[in-house]
């Protein structure tokens, strides 16, 4: 539509068709006043867009604060993230540090397992060794069903031992999986937090917002120009009926018969002709040339009224899509905000939990600690335990030497003692031999009890083997029998 400014003056290439001026031939008009009124009407009507205008005016309002508490809860929840993305990270270190010590006592258990076996291991070896090796028969009565070495251990000792063994392994399983917990709650806390995060929607980007906004202050203020310049084309058309005879009465007349034909809101022009003619306006045409002008304006700007209240509907239409966008975004940024409350909310209840998740990894190292202490306290014990029964095994074997030494001592007295025997049977036998020699010679005349010996037998001799305890052995060695006469 025109500018205030076109209204004051004539087009120097305008036309004189559809413009209202005197005829030069007989002063009539080039418009009737009817289509005139016409004109004031509609333009009247069209002022009616000014609650869009006010709705659009609300809307702006209402997006400006909606954009103050975006921009505010933006920059929250950006804070909100750095700082829990910050400490998480710190949660990922005692995390991976946890987890050191869980694979450093996996690895320690491996070693001490092994080690357990390896000396476990020699152990039975020891064993079989003593299993294996029979026991002489010279070291054990005849009826005694044969025997090994293992036969004179206490097997019991051993297996105690192994199960105290087995006990320690079962300890340090069960000090690893309670260990093994406490890192693993660590690791869903972590996990859920970042779910969270990652869950949480992004705020929306400042540049999108702030488009948004700035295009529905556009709008608005197009709505607001549109208005204006309706406002304007109303008042040219009340002063081109003010200054028309017989206009303003017709314009009132025809207000009123709208008014009652169509029932609705009432058109009234009368306050609006009055106040104008207490009040001139610059509007007010000076010579007949300015009136043309004005005329022709309004006949001009009178065909695009309806194209600008539907423009004023079409910038509304858009004020409130950018608006619903802009609430969109808005929503999204309370989303994501609250998502950022929550996941502060977990990561406190996790801070709550931190010292104790600390507090295992110490308690986890004591533990082991000590029941290592158990474990290499009990592998000693089996060391000396080895040691002592290969001690046996080899006492065995020095007992098998001795008995054959003593068998050799034995074999050689006995040797001696048989050398005496054949000694002493000669002495024996050659002093009967002359036992009977005298008793042939002078027996005959010598009394029998003039010697109570002299008819005697000769005397025997006896070698036997003695106990410690001084008493004679069942067997003896040798025999010595001597008699005489």
């Amino acid at each position: 539509m025109a500018s205030p400014a076109a209204s004051t003056r004539r087009s120097p290439d305008s036309s004189s068709a559809g413009s209202l001026r005197p005829s030069k031939s007989n002063d009539r008009l080039a418009i009737s006043v009817d289509t005139l009124v016409n004109h004031l009407l509609v333009s009247k009507r069209s002022l009616s867009s000014m609650t869009l205008v006010l709705r659009a005016d609300e809307i702006v309002r209402a997006a400006r604060q909606s954009h103050e508490d975006t921009v505010m809860l933006a920059a929250q929840t950006g804070f909100l993230r750095n700082a829990i993305a910050d400490q998480v990270v710190i949660l990922g270190r005692v995390g991976k540090s946890l987890q050191a010590t869980c694979e450093w006592g996996k690895k320690d258990f491996v070693q001490l397992v092994k080690r357990m076996d390896q000396v476990d291991g020699e152990l039975e070896g020891t064993m079989n060794m003593l299993r294996t090796t029979a026991v002489g028969t010279a070291l054990r009565p005849k009826s005694e069903a044969r025997k090994s070495l293992l036969d004179f251990v206490d097997e019991g000792s051993v297996h105690g031992m192994r199960d105290a063994m087995k006990q320690c392994i079962k300890e340090l399983q069960g000090i690893q999986l309670s260990f093994d917990g406490d890192l693993l709650r660590l690791e869903t806390d972590i996990r859920n937090i970042k779910k969270i995060i990652d869950n949480a929607p992004t705020p929306a980007p400042q540049e999108t917002i702030t488009k948004l906004l700035v295009e529905i202050f556009e709008h608005s203020a197009t709505m607001a120009e549109c208005l204006a310049s309706l406002t304007q084309h109303f008042d040219m058309c009340v002063t081109a009926i003010r200054t028309t005879e017989g206009a303003a009465a017709l314009a009132r007349r025809k207000a009123a018969e709208v008014t009652q034909s169509q029932g609705g809101e009432s058109v009234s022009i009368s306050g609006v002709i009055a106040e104008q003619e207490s009040n001139r306006s610059d509007l007010e045409p000076q010579t007949a040339e300015d009136r043309a002008e004005m005329l022709r304006v309004v006949i001009q700007d009178a065909r695009l009224v309806d194209g600008v209240v539907q423009d004023i509907q079409d910038h509304l239409a858009q004020v409130e899509g950018k608006n619903a966008a802009l609430g969109d975004q808005t929503d999204l940024t309370r989303k994501a905000h609250l998502g950022m409350l929550d996941a502060y909310a977990t990561l406190g209840e996790i801070g709550d939990r931190l010292a104790d998740y600390l507090a295992a990894e110490e308690d986890f190292k004591t533990r082991w600690e000590m029941e290592k202490e158990v474990v290499f306290t009990k592998l000693e014990e089996m060391k000396q335990m080895r040691e002592f029964y290969e001690g046996y095994a080899s006492a065995y074997h020095g007992l098998l030497i001795e008995v054959a030494r003593r068998r050799t001592v034995e074999d050689k007295v006995q040797a001696i003692l048989r050398k005496a025997q054949e000694s002493v049977d000669k002495m024996l036998e050659t002093d009967r031999a002359e036992r009977e020699t005298f008793r042939q010679e002078v027996g005959e005349f010598l009394p029998t009890d003039l010697w109570a010996d002299m008819q005697g037998p000769a005397k025997r001799w006896k070698i036997v083997e003695v106990g410690d305890n001084g008493q004679e052995a069942a067997e003896g060695f040798a025999d010595a029998n001597l008699s005489g006469n």
